[in-house]
């Protein structure tokens, strides 16, 4: 467990000692004896008593201190008064800083660092310049890891690398490639603060050689519960209550780097666990992510017959995923909406836009069928018989990141898989998938997952990092008691 700051084991011993109110009076003549200028400088002493002894910057001449730690554990706070204890004593001149874009630069990084510095020693923000100046000349320059090339043009004593675990990945190696070549001067120092991420290259690479030099590589690890004494209890509660034992929840809320066996999918252990006999359904529909083409070697055409029970838990019914020729798929799909009276075909657009859908009319015209393109945010139509509903999908961002929802749907009981329907293809998917950055999720997956978020309502607000977890930052007001 993680050690205490001095300050809580301090207030924890008065309250032992003499309970509550004994306290609050000994408190509070302890602090009639100080002035003004005493009170606001005790805000501001981090190391030796607001901070835990894990959260002060290590001994030594260590060239990287990463802090790989639990959303909410205190990152930023630690890493930015480290930063202003350094700038203070002389030690750091030019710093560089930056998190996942230029918003989040100045929000995590340019805040930061003037909310840690005291009074008397508040850096004024260049606005035009986006730099830092603080009393004594030292400069602390924001950049973006979506602009690398303006990285190059400085050399620095330290940097600062925040929310390592987000920036963008077509430009991240390059930023982080620019940043290690500028540290240069003086001690080249660099801190990286990240929350765990699996597959996560550089992370991977940073924590391969702490291994191999661990004086050179310092890596702080640790929990989210090791600053619950900070956070909002009824937040810290909600999450706990959704996603403890999940692995969104070991990676966010525990700080743990997943390894590549842990981080697929889902284990077929919750499979075995989540299978059922096909219940009474409240919706059903065909989900499809279509390939290019059906030619050797091109990717797989997804096709998920999937429902949600009475119960409001999604069901995988069927998978008829495979190398399927547009005409072919589109005809199979039709015949799947009618035989089982589904309200809607779900059907990932970011390969064949328009044609898509152009290419299920084409089928359905001849038998008398209208399609219909539900609007974004409709609410979906029970079944026609003569109306084939469609929701066109166009997913965004990492496919590893809109797996995860999935990921926490089946570990908290909300997907189960129908007894004896011959799913041994998806389920091989489900378990041996490994998302990561760059990774090429196979179609029965994506359609899959499409199919649960049309049933479930899941969203990228299914993982902690887009909760309330939003509300526990990283950042630690030195006076909130």
């Amino acid at each position: 467990m993680s050690e205490q700051s001095p300050r809580v084991l301090l207030l924890e011993r008065l309250l032992a000692a003499v309970g509550p109110e004994a306290a609050r009076a000994a408190l509070a003549k302890s602090h009639e004896a100080l002035s003004n200028v005493e009170l606001a400088a005790l805000g501001y002493q981090w190391e030796g008593y607001w901070a835990r002894p894990e959260q002060c910057a290590p001994a030594g001449s260590w060239l990287v201190w990463l802090l790989l730690t639990g959303r909410g554990w205190g990152k930023t706070a630690s890493a930015a008064s480290a930063i202003v204890s350094m700038v203070e004593r002389g030690e750091v001149r030019c710093i560089g800083m930056a998190a996942q874009n230029d918003d989040k630069t100045y929000d995590v990084n340019v805040l930061g660092l003037i909310e840690a510095s005291p009074p008397g020693f508040v850096p004024e923000w260049i606005d035009g310049e986006s730099k830092l100046i603080w009393p004594n000349g030292a400069v602390a320059y924001a950049y973006s890891p979506e602009a690398p090339g303006a990285i190059r043009s400085k050399n620095l004593d330290l940097s600062w690398l925040s929310e390592f675990q987000s920036w963008p990945v077509a430009t991240r190696e390059e930023a982080y490639l620019n940043f290690s070549f500028a540290t240069r001067k003086g001690g080249a120092r660099m801190i990286i603060d990240a929350t765990p991420k699996r597959g996560h290259p550089l992370l991977v690479r940073l924590l391969r050689l702490a291994a191999e030099e661990p004086e050179a590589y310092r890596v702080t690890r640790g929990s989210m519960r090791a600053n619950y004494a900070h956070l909002a209890p009824a937040a810290v509660a909600k999450l706990r209550k959704e996603f403890d034992g999940t692995t969104a929840g070991r990676e966010e809320l525990d700080g743990e780097m997943l390894t590549d066996d842990e981080a697929a999918t889902v284990s077929m252990a919750v499979i075995e666990a989540n299978r059922a006999p096909l219940p009474a359904l409240r919706r059903r529909l065909i989900s499809v992510d279509p390939a290019v083409t059906a030619r050797k070697g091109s990717d797989t055409t997804g096709i998920i017959d999937a429902g949600l029970g009475a119960d409001g838990r999604a069901y995988l019914i069927a998978d008829y995923s495979g190398k399927h020729r547009p005409e072919a798929w589109a005809s199979l799909v039709i015949d799947l909406y009618l035989g089982g009276r589904c309200d809607c075909i779900v059907v990932e657009t970011n390969k064949g836009g328009d044609l898509l859908t152009r290419n299920l009319r084409a089928e359905a015209g001849p038998r008398g069928l209208s399609v219909v393109v539900l609007a974004k945010g409709a609410q979906w139509m029970p079944h026609n018989p003569r109306v084939v509903y469609v929701r066109e999908v166009h997913a965004r961002g990492e496919k590893s990141e809109r797996a995860r929802p999935l990921t926490t749907a089946y570990e908290r009981g909300r997907c189960r898989h129908v007894r004896d329907a011959g799913l041994s293809g998806i389920e091989q998917t489900l378990t041996t998938w490994v998302p990561g950055p760059h990774a090429t999720s196979p179609g029965d997956l994506d359609a899959w997952v499409h199919a649960a978020v049309e049933l479930l309502g899941l969203t990228a607000s299914s993982a902690p990092r887009e909760t309330v977890a939003e509300n526990l930052t990283d950042e630690v007001t030195p006076w909130a008691l």
